[in-house]
C-alpha cells in the first residue's frame, strides 16, 4: 500500500535555559489512505510534540525540528509559511487535546467553523454558512442552526468534541491527526465520538494518527501501533501482533496495566517510576531504569532496533545480536 504520509528520522529540539534539549528523536512512521496509526505512551512520551512538529505549528523561536514530513511525497519541512497555509488545514488538519482551548472563547462556533471554510474552500456567505450548519449535522448535532450562534463555554465536552472534529473535516483532509480526541469525555461520549471518527474515515477514506494512552481505544481504532517512550518509538507493530506479541518490556507493561474483565487480580499492575525528563535520558536505554529485565549494558549503550517480520519492531537490548538487527530505521 502507498505512503500517503511519510515521517522520517523526525527530531525535535526546545531551547531552554539549560540549553538545547532533545525532545523528540529519531521518530519515523508511514500511513496509508484510510489506515489508522495510534501513537501511544505515557504523558511525557513526547507524543503531542511529535504531532505539533508534523504540523509544524511548534514556535521557530523556542523549537528546532529537524527530518523528513512528506504528503503525497511532497516535502512539507521546507515550504514556507504561505505554502504551508495551503497544505495545513486543507491536506492535513488536527484536533486538539483539549477543545476548550483550542476554540476562541471570544467567537461563536458559526464564526470560528466558516473562518476555517472560508480560508480554505473559497466558499463565502450563504454557502460557507450552508456548509458549516451541514457539517454540524454531519458529527452528530442536531440543533446544528441553534449550535451556530453558541460560544464554546455554553456546551459540553463532548459537544465541544465534536465541533473540533466538524472543523478538522470541514476541507475534507487527507490525513487527521488526532491528539487524545476523548480525553475527560465519559465513557457513553467517547464511544460516540470515536463512532464519529470511523464513519468520518469510512466516507472519506481519511488516514488518521490517533494519539492517546487508552489500549481500548488502540484495539478499536488502529491497524497499526507506534509505541513511544521517552522522546523514542521503542516498539512498532500491527495492532493485532501488538497484542498477541509483545516484545519491549515497556508494552508489555502498559499491557499489564491495562484492566481486564477477566481477571481476579485484587490490584492494578504499575510500572515503577516516571518517564525520565528529556535533559535526563541518560546515555543507554531510557527505560532501563523502570525496567524489570534490566541488564548492565542497559546503562550504557542505546539499543539498536530489532525486527519480527516486517511488521513489528523493537528498541531493546533482550533481542539484540546480528542475526536479529534490522536496517530498519522506522523505530
Amino acid at each position: 500500500m502507498k505512503p500517503l504520509l511519510e515521517v522520517s528520522h523526525l527530531s525535535t529540539d526546545f531551547h531552554t535555559s539549560a540549553g538545547k534539549v532533545r525532545v523528540v528523536e529519531n521518530v519515523s512512521f508511514t500511513l496509508a489512505a484510510g489506515q489508522t496509526l495510534g501513537i501511544v505512551g505515557e504523558s511525557g512520551s513526547g507524543k503531542s510534540v511529535t504531532s505539533l512538529s508534523v504540523m509544524r505549528l511548534l514556535p521557530k523561536k523556542r523549537a528546532v525540528v529537524q527530518g523528513s514530513i512528506k504528503l503525497h511525497g511532497t516535502e512539507l519541512s521546507t515550504l514556507k509559511d504561505k505554502e504551508l497555509r495551503k497544505v495545513r488545514g486543507n491536506k492535513i488538519a488536527m484536533i486538539f487535546q483539549e477543545p476548550m482551548t483550542a476554540l476562541n472563547p471570544v467567537f461563536k462556533i458559526g464564526n470560528q467553523l466558516q473562518e476555517a471554510i472560508i480560508q480554505h474552500t473559497g466558499k463565502r456567505g450563504k454557502q460557507a454558512r450552508e456548509l458549516a450548519i451541514q457539517l454540524l449535522k454531519d458529527v452528530g448535532i442536531s440543533a446544528a442552526q441553534q449550535m451556530m450562534l453558541s460560544y464554546p463555554h455554553q456546551l459540553s465536552g463532548g459537544m465541544r468534541q465534536r465541533v473540533m472534529i466538524a472543523m478538522a473535516m470541514s476541507c475534507d483532509p487527507e490525513v487527521l491527526i488526532a491528539d487524545e480526541p476523548t480525553t475527560a469525555l465519559d465513557v457513553t461520549i467517547q464511544a460516540q465520538i470515536l463512532d464519529l471518527m470511523k464513519e468520518l474515515q469510512r466516507k472519506r477514506g481519511t488516514a488518521i494518527v490517533l494519539i492517546t494512552h487508552d489500549l481500548g481505544v488502540v484495539a478499536e481504532m488502529c491497524d497499526k501501533v507506534a509505541v513511544m517512550y521517552a522522546g523514542q518509538i521503542v516498539e512498532e507493530a500491527d495492532v493485532k501482533t501488538l497484542f498477541q506479541s509483545p516484545k519491549h518490556p515497556y508494552t508489555k507493561g502498559l499491557l499489564q496495566s491495562h484492566p481486564q474483565l477477566s481477571d481476579d487480580q485484587q490490584r492494578l499492575f504499575s510500572i515503577a517510576g516516571q518517564v525520565p525528563t528529556p535533559a535526563h535520558y541518560g546515555d543507554g536505554c531510557r527505560f532501563a531504569s523502570r525496567c524489570s529485565s534490566r541488564m548492565d549494558i542497559c546503562d550504557k549503550i542505546p539499543p539498536a532496533v530489532t525486527s519480527f517480520g516486517d511488521s513489528q519492531h523493537s528498541r531493546c537490548h533482550l533481542y539484540g545480536g546480528e542475526a536479529h538487527v534490522s536496517a530498519h530505521t522506522g523505530s
